[in-house]
C-alpha cells in the first residue's frame, strides 16, 4: 500500500489520513467507515495488524481463493500450473499477485484478483470508486509474476508471506501480507542470461511466434516492470520461457532486454520519460502494476523499472537517498508531504520541473502533473540518482 495523501476538496486543506505512511497505526473504525462510504482516501497507509507476526486465525471466515473463469479479456490456453507453494521460498504464478492485510477481507467483486489465473485488469475496471476506497487499510502490496517470496504463514486457502524485493521496516524479510495460496509456486522462474523487462503499462504473452511476430493465443496480460528469462530476442518478437518451462512470446515493443551485470542506463531524465507513459492511470491503493498505483508504489516501480530498489513505502523513501533543497529540486527527484505541520509522510511524487510533480494522488483519481506548491504541507525532497 504505498503511502498517498487522502483526498479532500483541496489539496490544499489538510486531508484525513488514508492509509497513514508509518507504517501502521492500526485503521480507526471511522476511517474504515469512511472507505466504505466511498470517500476517495488516497495514497497514506493504514496499520496492519500482526505486522510481521506469525500467522493468526483471523475472525471472519475467508473467502475462497478459487479459479477464475476468463472473462473477455482473458487469455487462452491458460498457463501451464506449476508446483504448489507449501513453505520456504516460494514465486509468483500469476500477472499479480495482490497482498491483502488479511485474508478475511475479500468481496465478490475482488474475485478476479483471487483466482489463478488472475485478472487484474478485469478486477480494476469492475470497481466503482466506492468500491476501491473499500480497499484503503485492507490491502498491503502487489507483487508481479514471478516475484519471489518468503512464506511466514498459512490459514486455509492463504499463504502469510514475505516480499523481500519490496524493503519496508516492518519486516526484515520484505513487505509482509497473504495472498491466495493457488497464487504461487515453488517453481522458480528459469535462470536466463538476459530478462526482458516490460516497458508498456501491460503486455500480453503469446503462445505462437513466426518471423513476422507474435502470434497464435494470448496467454497472459503481464505488467509493466515483470522480468521474464529470454530464449531468443529476434526483430519483432522476444521468445520467454514461463514458469513450469512453458514457451511464450511478447511483441519486441513492450520490452528492453537486461543482461545480467549490465547497467540498466538510469539516469533522471529517463525515469521521469518512463513516469509520464502512465499519466491518466487510475490509481489503486496498494497498486503496484501498470494496472494501478498509489503514490509510492508509483515511484517504486518506476524506479525498479531501471534497476533501483526503493523502500515501498512514502515514508521511507523519505529517509533514504540524498536530501535536496527545494531550490535544488531536479526532474526525477521525490518530492514527500505531509496530511499537517507535525504528520507523518502521507504522500510522495516524482518532480518533472517546473514547479510540478507526477504523483498518483488518491482513490477516484488518476496520475497527473500537479503543482509542489498546490500540497500546503512540503515534507522535503530526496535525489536517488546522480544524473
Amino acid at each position: 500500500m504505498g503511502d498517498c495523501t487522502a483526498a479532500g476538496p483541496s489539496p490544499m486543506a489538510a486531508a484525513p489520513a488514508g492509509k497513514a505512511t508509518q507504517r501502521r497505526p492500526r485503521m480507526s473504525a471511522m476511517a474504515l467507515a469512511a472507505a466504505a462510504l466511498g470517500l476517495a482516501l488516497g495514497c497514506g497507509r493504514v496499520a496492519s495488524p500482526n505486522p510481521g507476526g506469525a500467522a493468526a486465525a483471523p475472525a471472519a471466515a475467508p473467502v475462497a481463493a478459487a479459479p477464475v473463469a476468463a472473462g473477455p479479456a482473458a487469455a487462452a490456453p491458460a498457463v501451464a500450473a506449476p508446483a504448489a507453494c507449501a513453505s520456504g521460498t516460494c514465486y509468483v504464478a500469476v500477472s499479480v499477485a495482490t497482498v491483502w492485510v488479511k485474508p478475511r477481507y475479500p468481496r465478490a467483486v475482488d474475485k478476479p484478483a483471487l483466482g489463478n489465473p488472475a485478472h487484474p485488469q478485469l478486477w480494476v475496471r469492475a470497481m466503482t470508486v466506492a468500491q476501491k476506497s473499500w480497499l484503503v487499510g485492507r490491502l498491503e502490496t502487489q507483487a508481479l509474476y514471478g516475484t519471489k517470496v518468503t512464506v511466514t504463514g498459512h490459514w486455509r486457502n492463504w499463504t502469510q508471506v514475505a516480499v523481500p524485493s519490496q524493503p519496508t521496516n516492518r519486516d526484515r524479510r520484505g513487505y509482509p501480507g497473504w495472498v491466495p495460496t493457488v497464487q504461487l509456486t515453488r517453481t522458480a522462474p528459469p535462470a536466463a542470461a538476459t530478462s526482458a523487462v516490460i516497458r508498456s503499462q501491460a503486455a500480453w504473452l503469446w503462445s505462437r511466434w513466426t518471423a513476422g511476430g507474435v502470434a497464435g493465443t494470448k496467454m497472459m496480460l503481464v505488467s509493466y516492470d515483470t522480468r521474464l528469462p529470454v530464449v531468443l530476442a529476434a526483430a519483432t518478437y522476444v521468445e520467454v520461457t514461463l514458469i513450469g518451462g512453458q514457451k511464450a512470446a511478447v511483441r519486441r515493443g513492450d520490452v528492453v532486454l537486461h543482461g545480467a551485470g549490465s547497467s540498466w542506463g538510469a539516469t533522471r531524465a529517463r525515469v521521469v520519460a518512463e513516469a509520464r507513459k502512465f499519466l491518466r492511470l487510475p490509481y489503486l491503493w496498494a497498486g503496484t502494476s501498470g494496472f494501478g498505483y498509489d503514490c509510492s508504489g508509483f515511484t517504486y516501480s518506476v524506479y525498479h523499472s531501471y534497476g533501483l530498489t526503493l523502500s515501498r513505502d512514502a515514508d521511507q523513501q523519505a529517509v533514504h537517498g540524498t536530501v535536496i533543497a527545494r531550490s535544488g529540486l531536479q526532474p526525477g527527484d521525490l518530492v514527500f508531504f505531509r496530511n499537517s505541520t507535525n504528520g507523518p509522510i502521507s504522500h510522495v511524487g516524482m518532480y518533472v520541473g517546473g514547479g510540478t510533480m507526477i504523483d498518483a494522488p488518491h482513490t477516484g483519481a488518476v496520475i497527473r502533473i500537479d503543482p509542489v506548491s498546490s500540497f500546503a504541507y512540503y515534507a522535503g525532497a530526496r535525489r536517488y540518482l546522480s544524473r
